[in-house]
Formats: C-alpha cells, sequence, structure tokens
C-alpha cells in the first residue's frame, strides 16, 4: 500500500480581503482516518484524487470517489473519514470572507447537495496545489492564495450537463446577501441585479414574491437598522451614521430614518440616552 503522507499549511487570516484562505493542503488519509463529527469557522472545500472516503451532514451519509468534491459550510456539525480497505487521497483549502458565500452561490452546491463532480477535476487539483504552494502569511502570499481560490471557484461554476436552475428563491437570496455585505457602499438595485445576473425587475419579482418588499425598501430597512444600532451604541455623528451606512447626504438620510422609524435620528439617540439613565431595558 502506498506510504500515507500530509502536507497542509494553516494561514493567519487576513480578514481585511473579500477572500481569505484559512488552511490548504493534500493527503493521502490512513485507513479510516477522518475529522469531526465537529464544526468549522469557515467554508471547507475537499477535491478527491484517488481512493474512497464518506462525509456525513445531519443525517446523510455521501459516499465519494475520484474525481469527487465536498463543500463544508460554517457553524455545520460534519464528519469526514477514509474508507477502510481503499483510503481516500484529497487536496483541500478552507477559506472565507465577504465575499465567498456570493461565489459559492454561483457554483452547483448547495446546502442540500454539497457534493459535486467538477468538469474540470485535474485542472481544479493543479490550482489546489497552486494555493498551497503560495502559502505564506503576508499580504503578498495572502493575496497570491485567494487568487488561486477565485481561480478554483470559477473552475467550479463550469458544471455538466446538468445544470442548477436558479429559482426565484435563489435569485432573492444571492440579491439580499450582497445587500447585507455591500449595505455600506453608495449601491442601489442595478449593482444587485448585475451581481445576481438578471434585470432589476426579475429581482424586484424575486424579493416581492420571497420577501414581500422590493429590493430598495429590504436594503433601506438594512441600512436603518444598522444606523439604529450606531445611534444607540456609538458617539458617531450623526452625518457619521449616515455614511457608515451608505447615505451620501445626511438630510436624504435623516428623511429616510424617519419615513422609517416614525421619528429623526436626533430624536431616536436621545431617547435612546434617556432610557439608559432611567434604566429601562
Amino acid at each position: 500500500m502506498e506510504q500515507d503522507f500530509k502536507y497542509s499549511f494553516k494561514a493567519l487570516p487576513h480578514g481585511e480581503l473579500s477572500l481569505t484562505v484559512y488552511n490548504a493542503g493534500f493527503q493521502k488519509c490512513p485507513p479510516r482516518y477522518g475529522w469531526g463529527p465537529g464544526v468549522r469557522d469557515h467554508y471547507l472545500l475537499h477535491y478527491i484524487l484517488s481512493g474512497r472516503g464518506y462525509y456525513v451532514t445531519g443525517n446523510r451519509t455521501f459516499v465519494l470517489t475520484a474525481g469527487d468534491c465536498f463543500l463544508a459550510p460554517p457553524d455545520v456539525p460534519i464528519y469526514y473519514y477514509a474508507d477502510e480497505s481503499d483510503p481516500w487521497e484529497y487536496y483541500w483549502v478552507g477559506f472565507a470572507g465577504p465575499g465567498a458565500g456570493l461565489l459559492l452561490d454561483k457554483t452547483p452546491f448547495t446546502m442540500e447537495q454539497p457534493v459535486f463532480r467538477p468538469r474540470a477535476g485535474e485542472e481544479l487539483r493543479r490550482t489546489l496545489l497552486e494555493i498551497y504552494k503560495a502559502r505564506g502569511n503576508d499580504w503578498s502570499s495572502a493575496v497570491r492564495m485567494a487568487g488561486y481560490l477565485q481561480v478554483a471557484l470559477g473552475l467550479l461554476m463550469e458544471r455538466t450537463g446538468q445544470e442548477r436552475r436558479e429559482s426565484l428563491a435563489d435569485y432573492a437570496r444571492q440579491g439580499a446577501l450582497f445587500l447585507r455585505q455591500n449595505y455600506s457602499q453608495p449601491i442601489g438595485v442595478e449593482e444587485a441585479a448585475r451581481q445576481v445576473g438578471v434585470s432589476r425587475s426579475h429581482l424586484y419579482r424575486a424579493f416581492q414574491r420571497e420577501l414581500g418588499m422590493s429590493p430598495s425598501a429590504y436594503l433601506t430597512q438594512f441600512r436603518i437598522r444598522r444606523a439604529c444600532q450606531l445611534l444607540r451604541h456609538s458617539d458617531l455623528s450623526i452625518s457619521a451614521v449616515a455614511a457608515s451606512v451608505g447615505y451620501e447626504d445626511p438630510l436624504y438620510f435623516s428623511r429616510a430614518f424617519k419615513r422609517e422609524m416614525g421619528k429623526s435620528p436626533l430624536v431616536y439617540r436621545r431617547r435612546g440616552q434617556d432610557e439608559k439613565k432611567e434604566g429601562t431595558p
């Protein structure tokens, strides 16, 4: 039997990047070698080069062989282990960042189907190896690893003939995620629709059906909720709060806040301060 080996690297997370590699490597596992049950605080992607193994999530067990991938999302209990008679060899990368969810939404992976056989398997393997070869904890290495990771995710987007048909629920979820992750920027519905890959009207229909409101109303509601937190728990000026939640014009922000909350930002802050003095929960 081929000798077991393991080459791995754990990176210091660079949270400032929209996509950051946490760990990477490749391994020929001994029989029944595994990890878990447990949860990760980041996404974990494995590509199986040879052998056989098992990925367990929820009450489901997936059997994987050469050419298969599996994706483990953060904060979800998982367990994976090598076969006893034909243990697998795999390449992996762990990653996170604000851009991770958006990119993964464009791949065939879903919570219901976390296993996939990519079309460009060998190219994916080489790209995962490049992530490991670019390893390092300096900024240059972090950026290069993130670059190769984007290449790997791009390869996963090249689906097989059984492409996943995206529904209105998918569009609404992707659009809402983009708006939540970019609310502090001066963005609008056009940018969200362009990111999701649909027309503005199609995104509107998706939001109305799935969330009961328009994309612009969703963005406004999210921004104002965040502004309420800042008004209650920070000393930022009203203008600074406005800029922090994506409003370039403080007067426009104040009008939007009053429409949503029934009172101006200044009154809202003062009432919050009065409640703290009085000990109101």
